[in-house]
Order: C-alpha cells, then sequence, then structure tokens
C-alpha cells in the first residue's frame, strides 16, 4: 500500500481499522522482499537499513482482527484476549442471541402462536411481533408497541429488561474498542519513521526492478 500516504493519516490520527490492515500487510511483504534481496546483500547494502520490524508486525497482529471494517463504528476491530471487559461484554451478546431464541420458543409454546417471532430495529427497539390472525391468544400482560398492517408488536418486562441489558453492552463496547483502538495508534505512530524509510528503500527496489 501506499506507505507514506498511511503514515500521514496515522499522524494525523485520521487512520481507519481497514488501513491498519493494509499497513500490517505491507509490513509482511516487505519482510518477504528483505529476504528474497537477502542473497545479494553483497552488491545491495544500502539496503541494510531496510527494517523487518517485527515488533510492529506483531502489534498488528496480536490486536487487530484478520478482517477489518473501514469504520470503527462497524465493531469487531479487537482481538479477543486483549481486554477481559471487552471479552465479557462480546460474551453477553453471544449469549443475548441465545436467550432471545430460548425466549421465542417459550413463548409459543406457552400462547400456541406459532407464527411468533422476536425482532428488533432501531425506532422501537426488540418487539415480539404476532399476526393479526393470533391476537385472541396474546396474553394480558403484554403491552402493545406498534400496529402494523397485517400484525402487531408488542413488549414485555423480560424483553425491556433484556433491551436494556444489550444495548448497554452494545455501547460499552463500542467505547471500549475506541479507546483500544486510539490507544494503539499511539503506539503505531512512534514507528512512523522507520515505516517511512522502509517506504523509500522498497520504492527504490520497486525502481531498479
Amino acid at each position: 500500500s501506499d506507505l507514506d500516504r498511511l503514515m500521514g493519516k496515522l499522524a494525523a490520527e485520521k487512520i481507519c481499522p481497514k488501513e491498519l490492515g493494509y499497513l500490517r500487510q505491507s509490513l509482511i511483504s516487505i519482510q518477504k522482499i528483505k529476504n528474497l534481496l537477502h542473497p545479494h546483500a553483497d552488491i545491495l547494502a544500502w539496503l541494510e537499513p531496510l527494517n523487518s520490524l517485527e515488533e510492529l508486525i506483531t502489534l498488528l497482529e496480536s490486536h487487530l482482527n484478520a478482517e477489518l471494517p473501514v469504520l470503527l463504528a462497524k465493531g469487531n476491530v479487537i482481538r479477543a484476549e486483549i481486554s477481559e471487559e471487552l471479552d465479557h461484554l462480546r460474551g453477553l451478546q453471544t449469549k443475548g442471541r441465545g436467550f432471545l431464541d430460548e425466549m421465542c420458543q417459550r413463548e409459543i409454546e406457552r400462547t400456541g402462536i406459532t407464527s411468533l417471532k422476536i425482532d428488533y430495529n432501531n425506532v422501537f427497539g426488540y418487539f415480539i411481533e404476532v399476526r393479526n390472525t393470533h391476537k385472541d391468544k396474546v396474553p394480558a400482560e403484554w403491552l402493545r408497541k406498534q400496529t402494523l398492517v397485517n400484525a402487531e408488536r408488542y413488549i414485555t418486562e423480560e424483553l425491556k429488561e433484556y433491551e436494556t441489558k444489550i444495548l448497554g453492552a452494545e455501547e460499552k463496547i463500542h467505547q471500549l474498542e475506541t479507546q483500544l483502538f486510539e490507544q494503539l495508534v499511539v503506539w503505531i505512530a512512534t514507528y512512523i519513521k522507520p515505516v517511512q524509510l522502509n517506504a523509500s528503500l522498497v520504492a527504490q527496489v520497486d525502481c531498479l526492478s
């Protein structure tokens, strides 16, 4: 990748997760280039300063997932086992999906509404959706949340509690990932000069080849 451009974005703290992935892959490629040129070190002495930057590669590989989004807000940027708290919150999310499936099945058995489903949208949050043909089976304690043409959407106290817990976890995950990513960017910025030197030397190799 264009390492000079990436270093400029890094210095300005404007670099995105996907671009750190490009940096990681570029540094791995430079290692391979150095290994390929090693037998010719006697005539390519000017390449001696080409740095493998193994410690930076290790840092990038240990902290960032293999697949990275462009936007940090998309999440799933920081690897597992970097933050105990982050791992715990992600576990809540994973278990939460299982909890919804269990709750859905339990309510189907309790009410006899076979088409019942639990879903989520950004406007109304979590809800239980019931087609109009089964409205007469809806328990009295369910609260109507939204009326559609062919269905009604409801909320229960249990679903409300789940929503509060899971949305709180999502917000905290985003905060933690942002904090860890920003910290990582500061660490990586200490390598700007050696990366720029590598970029210059690899450009010369490219030109000569």
